[in-house]
């Protein structure tokens, strides 16, 4: 008697082991050392069985960073959602977005750190619709911060309203650059309590954005 055929559900499942296993082998020996070939035997499977549930190495890759993104813009808005004050807001956000980076680093550094193919490297692909669709997702948590910070310039006037964007995109980097630093223990050679400093850090890169008393 044959083997009983996966139900839909049994399928999901076996996709996001594949998804998760994948994201442990690409954080151990990079995106470029990752192949199909290593993640059969992984899961417990021929690496031929692999391509039933996926097309290819590059399809693997922008379903996790996609699902990478969800999980940040998730977490993000998840922690703003009861904010009304656009500065207590700004606050809550940069506060989930480190945690989301030094929580879920492997998906953090595919995501911001490392050099791995980005959406105008599938144009014109058979893959640029699941790109599009991982690049949207992407930008939703940058829209939540350029959003926040538009609310702020609006009702306490301490930023231009126009220079938003820009201010957005500093915020970010500086931001980020906390996260970086933290997981690739930088921050651990030039300061003895890591985790201490960290709300002083946010603190100071959230001071031009504070409201006038």
């Amino acid at each position: 008697m044959g083997r009983r055929p996966k139900s839909q559900e049994e399928i999901k499942e076996f996709k996001n082991k594949l998804l998760d296993v994948t994201l442990q082998l690409i954080s151990k020996e990079g995106y470029a050392g990752f192949s199909i070939r290593k993640l059969g035997p992984a899961v417990g499977i021929a690496p031929k069985t692999v391509y039933n549930y996926f097309k290819s190495k590059e399809e693997i890759y922008l379903h996790i960073i996609t699902k990478g993104f969800e999980l940040l813009y998730q977490a993000l808005s998840k922690n703003t959602r009861v904010e009304e004050d656009p500065f207590k807001k700004l606050e809550a956000l940069a506060a989930a977005y480190v945690r989301f980076g030094l929580e879920q680093s492997n998906y953090y550094d595919l995501m911001f750190t490392w050099h791995v193919p980005k959406y105008n490297d599938f144009k014109g692909t058979d893959l640029e619709p699941l790109a599009f669709t991982e690049l949207q997702t992407a930008l939703k948590s940058f829209d939540l911060l350029l959003q926040t910070i538009e609310q702020l310039a609006q009702r306490h006037k301490c930023i231009r309203n126009e220079d938003s964007r820009v201010q957005a995109i500093q915020l970010l980097a500086s931001i980020h650059g906390i996260v970086a630093l933290k997981n690739n223990t930088i921050l651990d050679y030039i300061h003895d309590d890591v985790d201490a400093i960290i709300g002083s850090l946010l603190e100071g890169i959230l001071k031009p954005f504070r409201p006038m008393d």
